[in-house]
């Protein structure tokens, strides 16, 4: 990624997460569960994977997913009125499953704290 690409990408994702948080109004996508964890711009700045990380079950993050997928067009609508661009870019709703590998990973962790501390 380029200079250029990591800023837009940090500004479409700062931009999404405020759109998130006032305009969307979907229960599928609760802003206090979904969050938007990263962006990659294509090269040539015509679309953008978001990668969104949903608590809650697998169930949970398809509902929001395809929530967020319908809701696409006027979240790049409203994004268009608040980043300048040449064009803005077709944004594709992504689960991140590595958030939800880290937390996994901290809960075996801490499990494994726990036996640890059982048997001292």
């Amino acid at each position: 990624m380029s200079r250029r690409t990591d800023r837009i990408s940090s500004l479409i994702r700062q931009t999404l997460g405020q759109l998130l948080l006032s305009k969307l109004s979907d229960p599928r996508v609760g802003p206090a569960r979904t969050s938007i964890t990263h962006i990659d711009v294509a090269d040539d700045l015509l679309s953008a994977k978001v990668y969104v990380s949903v608590i809650g079950s697998e169930a949970d993050q398809r509902k929001a997913l395809r929530a967020l997928q319908r809701a696409g067009g006027r979240l790049q609508e409203l994004m268009m009125r608040q980043i300048t661009l040449r064009h803005t870019p077709i944004l594709e709703f992504v689960a991140d499953t590595e958030f939800k590998k880290t937390l996994d990973t901290l809960q075996v962790i801490e499990q494994a704290m726990e036996i640890g501390r059982a048997h001292v």
